[in-house]
């Protein structure tokens, strides 16, 4: 099994969240596997965000987890062009903060954008996507991953904080749709003019999946955001808080069904492979 795991954005607090993705992520791979890190982030920079109530420096010291691994640093602002920002702006600001959270997602989309192209190249069979300004709260089950390697066209996300679409905040994916989940970026024009409506995170992220024919399933893990500052977000893990849609009722059981399913075929095989090496 060859996994690449993938940073994108800004690594805020890394002394507080990577020993939480060293626990919960790292330790749970499979001895046996090859594994690659990648990451692209920005550079060190003041943040402030109204929105979220961030006012401070990101320094230095937050990328030092991630010297080992293969990754480029990108100056932020310069990808708005590239992806004809004005444009999606035609489209309307869902925050009504004048554009500032879109621009943060539109960095965050190439972000994604940027790191799968280093993902590419090394050809993996499961391709875990991560923040790292999480702290994660639970460790990865050992029967994801054998699952996610057998079903290449399935993907995990949390089953909290869906908004009308889908969790984008980590997810691992198969090897025939990890590609649509980092590139979505290529989809937001597309999903505007399909909806006739503003970009909004998880939406995109559901047609994205739907376009590439993904098989969603879900993960019981939980992470909570980490600001600049060290404030840890009082988040909610809820699934009924977040559905929305009808759809979404709908979608969730079929997702938790095919959980289920592989969590039976794919979870005894894991518990006697890890009592083996115990």
């Amino acid at each position: 099994m060859r996994i690449a795991l993938a940073y994108f954005g800004l690594p805020r607090n890394s002394s507080v969240c990577f020993p939480s993705i060293e626990k919960n992520i790292y330790r749970r791979l499979p001895s046996g596997a090859q594994v690659e890190s990648f990451y692209h982030f920005y550079e060190p920079l003041l943040i402030n965000n109204p929105r979220s109530r961030e006012l401070g420096v990101l320094g230095e010291e937050n990328y030092r987890a991630f010297n080992d691994m293969l990754g480029i640093l990108e100056v932020t602002g310069e990808c708005l062009e590239r992806w004809d920002f004005e444009r999606i702006k035609s489209y309307g600001d869902v925050w009504g903060d004048e554009f500032k959270s879109l621009s943060n997602l539109v960095h965050q989309l190439n972000s994604l954008h940027a790191v799968t192209s280093r993902v590419d190249d090394y050809e993996p069979d499961v391709v875990i996507f991560l923040r790292p300004d999480l702290l994660y709260h639970d460790a990865l089950p050992d029967f994801v991953l054998p699952a996610v390697l057998a079903r290449p066209n399935a993907i995990y996300i949390p089953h909290w904080q869906w908004w009308n679409g889908l969790n984008d905040r980590f997810a691992i994916c198969g090897r025939a749709v990890y590609g649509a989940y980092g590139r979505r970026i290529e989809q937001v024009l597309p999903f505007c003019k399909v909806l006739g409506r503003g970009l909004h995170s998880e939406r995109l992220l559901r047609f994205a999946m739907t376009q590439a024919g993904a098989k969603i399933r879900t993960l019981e893990m939980r992470a909570s955001r980490v600001r600049v500052g060290g404030e840890i977000v009082e988040e909610s893990f809820s699934s009924k808080r977040s559905m929305g849609r009808r759809e979404n009722r709908l979608a969730l059981p079929l997702a938790r069904m095919r959980a289920c399913i592989d969590h039976f075929h794919y979870g005894w095989s894991s518990a006697l492979r890890r009592s083996m090496h115990e």
